[in-house]
């Protein structure tokens, strides 16, 4: 089993790396075997093309010919014709043998990276799971996107063509420099004197495409971060007609794009062609050196093609070993990028103070003097929070937009962290249970209600493995959203589109409901969960919910009275501070803020029914 993200060194970008490379050993020890083997038969067929011209010359009497004593005995007995049909015959089946190889190494070495980048991507979304919420309010969406795509793909090209190319690299480059200084020394000599000038160039260049490309992965999530928000936002940009506004806006952003990434090709243009440059200094100068020794008698034409050859076949790792340190270096730029994120803590885990033999609760909500703020310097958010809720409750809060009221039950499931002691569930730190415990027994339908491009079906079911169809139309039933699935053609298996597209906000916050009550959690918290339907089938909700809520814990978070009249208790928050607390009648008696919003409500209904 491959050890968790959590565990993997994450200080040095190549240390992480190796950490994944060393769940594969035996296919990297395998692939490691099939480079040598696929080179050893690239490497053979030159010796043969050097054996057959040097055979053709022993034929034709040349005096400079001259055929080792094991081939001269192979080949005296049979015909010239037959010799040359015996040389082609070997070169075409080394050349099948490696092609086999070749195939093999392949498929060993990149299926390696694609199962390496599978786990990697895998660590890397379970990593986003365990992060706190503020987390997701400082990074986009987009950038997250970008890391998860084009930085997995450059970490994959490092580790696939990238180990690949670099082993063969090596392989032919020391092979061939020592078979070339076999067949000349002092060709080879003179030819490699450009090698030390490739070394320099690359050496220099590579640090500067590692900056480049590390820009244009940052200037790529910026552009990821735009389109997201205008898919996401589509609806506003048409009603506020700004489509020429926001195209104009991601049309510089892609020219920076552009701009950042003609910047990369130039550097390695010039590379490449330096390069190139330098391995047609090698080309003429072996054949300088060379032809002077065929005339000499020094060495024979079929050696010269021999080393012309192998000097072919070192271009390639002369080149390549740029392309693959450049690729090296954009791995290891997107490996940093990756890292970025797995080095982020979570906010809220589980520490010390967690109590694993916690596996269930029962409902009882104290806060103790409670104030929360967002940020060590922020403001303020809640202050002097004192509430206690006995498990079985229903308890209201209301009060006007930006009061508290979100951030005070978002504390409850530890979406953001309270201080410690001022919140307890069951009399004791909410700190101490486990947060999967914690959560699995909270049902929440948050404010803004997110619905997943899935069925009807699954988005109920969402994190109730057990249930079935008979529990989903049961919680349909609770939410009067029943009724509406029936209508559809599909039912329940009606694909609802990316966040719920395809309802209407009534709907959306209904099979929200559903999905919170099925779950039968202790502690039920709807979030104005019933703003976007009508009165009347906020009635029947909260008729059918009843039976659901009096054997849990419920918090109901509304601008409505009719929603919050019949709670056991309702809480009034003004700036975060607890105004007002009492049932229906206490605080209509009072008449302060609640009075207030109740009669502000009632002649709102009166001028309704009269228009």
């Amino acid at each position: 089993m491959q050890a968790s993200a959590q565990k993997r060194p994450l200080e040095k970008p190549f240390s992480f790396i190796l950490s994944y490379l060393r769940g594969h050993k035996s296919t990297l020890v395998l692939g490691t075997f099939l480079v040598a083997m696929t080179t050893f038969f690239q490497l053979i067929p030159p010796l043969v093309l050097r054996y057959g011209i040097e055979y053709m010359e022993w034929c034709g009497g040349s005096t400079r010919a001259a055929l080792p004593t094991w081939m001269e005995n192979l080949v005296s007995p049979v015909s010239p014709l037959l010799a040359l049909a015996g040389f082609a015959a070997v070169t075409v089946l080394l050349a099948a043998i490696q092609g086999v190889f070749r195939y093999y190494m392949r498929n060993t070495l990149i299926g390696m990276s694609r199962k390496i980048e599978y786990e990697l991507r895998n660590d890397y979304l379970l990593h986003l799971q365990t992060l706190s919420a503020s987390f997701f309010q400082r990074n986009k969406t987009g950038d997250l996107m970008a890391r998860a795509t084009n930085d997995m793909e450059a970490i994959r090209s490092m580790l696939g063509p990238g180990i690949m190319q670099f082993a063969t690299t090596i392989v032919i480059g020391l092979v061939s420099i020592i078979l070339m200084a076999g067949i000349s020394l002092k060709t080879a000599l003179w030819s490699l004197l450009p090698m030390p000038f490739v070394a320099v160039i690359v050496y220099r260049q590579v640090g500067q495409i590692e900056k480049l490309f590390d820009r244009i992965q940052a200037q790529f999530s910026t552009l990821t971060a735009k389109v997201q928000e205008n898919l996401s936002g589509i609806r506003v940009v048409k009603s506020y007609v700004q489509e020429e506004h926001e195209i104009d806006h991601f049309r510089g952003q892609s020219q920076e794009y552009i701009r950042r990434n003609i910047k990369l090709v130039k550097v390695r243009a010039s590379l490449w062609a330096t390069i190139e440059f330098l391995l047609g200094l090698t080309t003429l100068t072996a054949l300088w050196v060379g032809g002077q020794q065929v005339m000499a008698g020094q060495l024979s034409i079929g050696g010269l093609v021999a080393f012309l050859a192998y000097l072919a076949m070192l271009a390639w790792p002369m080149i390549a070993f740029g392309w693959v340190l450049n690729m090296w270096q954009e791995g290891l730029a997107s490996t940093e990028r990756i890292l970025a994120i797995m080095r982020q803590a979570p906010e809220i885990q589980n520490d010390d103070h967690t109590d694993a033999a916690l596996h269930t609760i029962q409902g009882s909500i104290t806060f103790r003097d409670l104030s929360f703020s967002y940020s060590p310097d922020g403001p303020e958010v809640l202050r002097h929070i004192d509430l206690h809720i006995e498990a079985g409750m229903t308890v209201a809060i209301v009060g006007a937009t930006g009061s508290g009221k979100s951030t005070l039950v978002n504390l409850i499931p530890r979406l953001y962290d309270p201080p410690e002691g001022s919140l307890l569930i069951d009399g004791r730190p909410i700190q101490t249970y486990p947060l999967q415990v914690l959560r699995r027994h909270i049902g929440m339908v948050p404010q803004e209600t997110f619905l997943f491009s899935d069925t009807l079906e699954d988005n109920i079911a969402f994190g109730e493995e057990a249930s079935n169809l008979s529990a989903i139309e049961n919680a349909a039933e609770i939410s009067q959203i029943k009724s509406d699935f029936d209508q559809f053609p599909d039912g329940y298996a009606t694909v609802v589109g990316e966040r719920g597209i395809t309802l209407s906000g009534g709907q959306k916050q209904r099979t929200a409901i559903s999905r919170a009550v099925i779950r039968k959690p202790r502690i039920l918290i709807l979030d104005d969960a019933l703003s976007a339907v009508d009165t009347y089938t906020e009635e029947e909700i909260l008729k059918r919910l009843r039976a659901v809520m009096r054997d849990r814990t419920t918090i109901l978070v509304s601008h409505r009275i009719s929603t919050v009249r019949d709670a056991d208790l309702i809480v009034v928050l003004k700036e975060g501070q607890i105004i007002e607390r009492g049932r229906h009648e206490e605080l209509l008696a009072m008449q302060g803020a609640y009075y207030e919003l109740n009669q502000r409500q009632m002649l709102e209904e009166s001028l309704a029914a009269l228009n």
